[in-house]
């Protein structure tokens, strides 16, 4: 059944792992990532652009992040999303992704954007910066928006070869259980995640270091709002490859 909630502008945010290491290597997993799955995604109209980043920090749970920018989320809800192959001959044993990867889906919704972009290529952008953060139950929203885009902005828009933030709520989640679900596979009882309910992704030029980025949290505003946070979640992410019109909200 279609989610009335998931419409507007934003991005489908995919976080992975090889789980069976034993028969998948890294290069073969992301030649299926790049000349099978996003290339037939980006073939639709519904999803025109899609960025692959990997963690800087090689001891990452799930290394490899997939994004996709959507000017319609309400596409996801349909036919055309729901019938992408998740089976390939790419890959090897049953060629199902799902089988050898534990892929977490986040749909994010756009809430807004500070900054610029220079240039038409997202290979301008070295590394992506998310900031996911779910408050305390004594603190709304509201307020943490505010600080994202006041104290925390003029924080990070003062280090060197930045270029542009975007701001985003959770939407959706879903695991990998919960994907094979989707698909019609036989999968397992899991719980729905709860990830950070918003998001924030600050864009450079140049290769930042994740104690940069912590400095960001020692400001007055910064530990009234941190403190007592349900989660907080700061990643540097490099950039690997972009497909398709290379349009990130541009």
């Amino acid at each position: 059944m279609a989610n009335p909630a998931i419409k507007g502008p934003g991005m489908l945010y995919v976080t992975s792992r090889i789980s069976r290491k034993d028969i998948l290597s890294e290069e073969v997993f992301m030649k299926w990532y790049d000349e099978d799955h996003i290339a037939e995604i980006v073939e639709t109209d519904g999803i025109p652009s899609a960025y692959r980043y990997i963690d800087t920090d090689k001891n990452a749970s799930k290394p490899y992040l997939a994004f996709y920018p959507m000017p319609d989320l309400a596409f996801t809800q349909g036919p055309e999303f729901k019938n992408f192959r998740v089976k390939s001959d790419i890959l090897p044993g049953s060629g199902i992704c799902f089988d050898l990867a534990d892929i977490d889906v986040r749909y994010y919704g756009l809430t807004g954007e500070s900054g610029t972009r220079k240039g038409e290529e997202h290979t301008s952008t070295q590394t992506q910066t998310p900031s996911n953060f779910e408050p305390s139950a004594g603190t709304t929203d509201e307020a943490v928006e505010e600080w994202y885009k006041s104290d925390h902005q003029e924080m990070i828009s003062k280090l060197p070869g930045y270029h542009r933030s975007t701001y985003y709520k959770l939407l959706y989640a879903r695991t990998n259980a919960q994907s094979r679900a989707l698909k019609g596979l036989p999968t397992t009882e899991e719980a729905p995640p709860e990830p950070p309910t918003l998001q924030a992704i600050h864009e450079f030029d140049r290769v930042v270091q994740l104690d940069e980025l912590k400095q960001m949290q020692e400001t007055p505003a910064a530990k009234k709002i941190l403190a007592n946070a349900k989660q907080v979640e700061m990643v540097v992410y490099r950039w690997a490859k972009s497909h398709g019109d290379k349009k990130f909200f541009d």
